[in-house]
């Protein structure tokens, strides 16, 4: 259950990151590849904890 919520977590510092960058207007290709490293991680952590939750 604890990958579910880390997994979870890094779901919400991806949108953080995302808003913070839009508003600050500093979007640009870092942003995009730190929000998608975040993202990725967040997928599969999160569907790791599921697997293991359900198996």
């Amino acid at each position: 259950m604890t990958l579910i919520y880390l997994g979870a977590g890094l779901l919400v510092l991806a949108q953080t990151l995302g808003i913070y960058a839009l508003v600050t207007r500093k979007a640009d290709f870092i942003f995009a590849i730190t929000m998608a490293v975040i993202l990725v991680a967040a997928v599969v952590l999160g569907g790791y904890g599921v697997y293991h939750r359900l198996h």
